[in-house]
């Protein structure tokens, strides 16, 4: 009994500190998220010609104030594009098409963090601290 009321005095302990230490998120948490990426992104037309789909990794830091800072984007990635258009094309011509595709992600991803509200700063042990995110924006053809 005695052991039982140990474990259950520690398990309040800790739930009081994890309690106090919380990783930085979106205003109204990830559904929000999801909902602003939906409404804000916006697909680049230049990719709708070859049907591109893909996506990029943005990097930034949720300032101790919720403000966002040290937008930087990494790991520009195409999955898809229509391919009978894109083999029309010479290898030099695909190779620079992908860069440009990856570019104009890149730039979209970039735009749409530098919208985004304030975050809820992450904190430990109740102070706030600066914190760095990185968020996967996944572009899909809305024509196909």
């Amino acid at each position: 009994m005695k052991r039982a009321f140990l474990l259950i005095i520690f398990a309040a302990l800790t739930m009081g500190a994890v309690a106090q230490n919380m990783v930085a998120s979106f205003p109204g948490g990830q559904k929000a998220l999801t909902k602003f990426l939906d409404k804000n992104l916006q697909y680049p037309d230049a990719a709708g010609d070859y049907g591109v789909e893909g996506s990029v990794v943005m990097t930034f830091f949720v300032e101790k104030d919720g403000s966002l800072s040290d937008i930087s984007a990494h790991d520009c990635k195409i999955d898809r594009f229509n391919t009978t258009k894109f083999s029309l094309e010479t290898e030099s011509k695909q190779k620079e098409l992908k860069k440009q595709f990856a570019l104009l992600f890149a730039k979209e991803g970039a735009r749409v963090i530098r919208k985004m509200p304030k975050w809820v700063p992450g904190k430990v042990n109740g102070e706030s601290l600066r914190t760095q995110i990185n968020q996967r924006i996944t572009f899909i053809d809305p024509n196909k």
